[in-house]
């Protein structure tokens, strides 16, 4: 039974690890980490360092804070702010080189054409000390270029670029140039039809969309597949049950981010935009999960929460060679580095270390969730990688509430109390094993 559901289980994981649109989104997010963190950094310094009436008011004027705060609202637009654009042009570059096409740039060029093809022409502004819109024609907003439009970016920047590539491939649709003439004119030409039947596909569909549904590609995904997935990503029961999946998977030896990062990475990471968005504004925080919810609250020295297992091995252990092999992986384990804690313990196939394992987080999460709900610490409102050590991430990913790392302390000493039980468990089995004879 234990071989059927690990094979079961390892081919589901080779099956999402190696289909090609999960495997390119994931990577696609990967790559934009250092534009998330980037702007969290600057919304964090703008809203907590140099805000009017912060940390430095009283030592630089206002007015001079307030300046100093337009360097890091130019960096947010350029980065959080077009997030959307940013994964629609990534996922097709990441997309066409999968699918091994020669032009890659072009394919990704194509998509981010076809996302402004389906912006709205008219869209709504609030005037500088107005109270109500203003509709202005011909310009982005950056509501539909960030967070609101990740998925749209997604949807466009998939179907342009798998258009794209079948159109290009066929020959009759090719200009062949001869002579002495410079690859990237070639390739110019090659696709010169290509580009010019998929955005013009796209530019009909989003009209004939207008003209029959009444309503805008983007209103249409956001109410079909974002909210949905948001409101799924970001409910608690959910929540727990795709952990205890993920941690279950991991303590079989298989790394479950193709398969659980593939489903909540992208509204994960909608959720902590709008959260930095809203505290950037001034507004109320909307969502208490998010995408370093995970890495604050039950994963602080890495899936399973390995580094209250550590804490717990030097508080009660008597046996040498745990206590060796914990001074050996503490300084990697702090970093939220735990496959020496998960293959070198080890944790998989290890039927006592497995219940912890998959369980304890979920536990954590509970208490997390809601002592922010109930207002006791604060909502996460900046992006922090996870590989920024506990007590610092909480101080960082909260906007600097010291209640926050407080919760993070409370959790750990929690989970090495959890974590208690089963390793003096498994360390009975461990003596019982040196001594047959007793």
């Amino acid at each position: 039974m234990k071989d059927i559901l690990l094979k079961k289980t390892l081919s589901l994981a080779q099956w999402m690890g190696s289909q090609i649109h999960l495997r390119t989104m994931r990577d696609a997010f990967i790559m934009l980490i250092p534009f998330l963190v980037l702007s969290g950094m600057m919304i964090l310094i703008n809203n907590v360092v140099i805000n009017p009436g912060g940390i430095l008011s009283g030592i630089v004027a206002d007015t001079t804070l307030s300046s100093w705060q337009t360097v890091g609202n130019k960096v947010v637009n350029g980065t959080m702010n077009i997030l959307g654009m940013l994964i629609g042009l990534v996922f097709s570059y990441n997309l066409a080189r999968n699918r091994q096409f020669a032009n890659p740039l072009m394919a990704a060029l194509v998509a981010v054409s076809c996302l402004f093809v389906l912006m709205p022409v008219l869209n709504a502004f609030t005037p500088e000390g107005a109270t109500a819109d203003v509709m202005i024609k011909s310009a982005a907003p950056y509501a539909l270029l960030g967070t609101s439009g990740t998925f749209v970016a997604l949807v466009c920047g998939g179907l342009a670029t798998e258009l794209f590539i079948r159109i290009s491939k066929n020959k009759r649709l090719q200009i062949r140039i001869e002579g002495n003439v410079p690859p990237a004119v070639i390739q110019s030409f090659n696709t010169l039809f290509a580009v010019m039947i998929t955005v013009l596909l796209f530019a009909f569909v989003s009209y004939l969309m207008v003209v029959v549904a009444g309503v805008e590609l983007h209103e249409l995904i956001n109410m079909v597949i974002q909210k949905p997935l948001l409101g799924l990503a970001t409910s608690l029961p959910a929540y727990i049950l795709i952990d205890i999946i993920n941690n279950f998977v991991f303590s079989l030896g298989i790394n479950p981010g193709g398969i659980t990062g593939a489903i909540l990475e992208a509204p994960m990471l909608v959720a902590m935009q709008q959260n930095m968005d809203a505290w950037a504004a001034g507004r109320e925080i909307p969502n208490i999960i998010v995408r370093p919810f995970s890495d604050l609250y039950g994963r602080m020295g890495g899936t399973g929460i390995t580094l209250c297992l550590i804490i717990a091995v030097f508080i009660r252990s008597k046996r040498k060679e745990l206590r060796s092999f914990s001074r050996t992986v503490m300084p990697t384990t702090l970093f939220n580095i735990n496959e020496p804690v998960i293959f070198g313990f080890p944790i998989i196939f290890n039927p006592i270390l497995m219940i912890p394992f998959t369980f304890i987080p979920s536990v954590l999460y509970v208490i997390a969730y809601y002592a922010t709900a109930w207002g006791w610490v604060s909502k996460i409102v900046v992006f922090v990688p996870w590989s920024v050590p506990p007590l610092i991430s909480g101080y960082l990913a909260s906007g600097g509430d010291y209640r926050n790392v407080i919760l993070q302390f409370i959790l750990l000493m929690l989970g090495v109390l959890l974590y208690m039980p089963f390793l003096m468990l498994y360390e009975k089995v461990l003596n019982a094993q040196d001594n047959p004879a007793h």
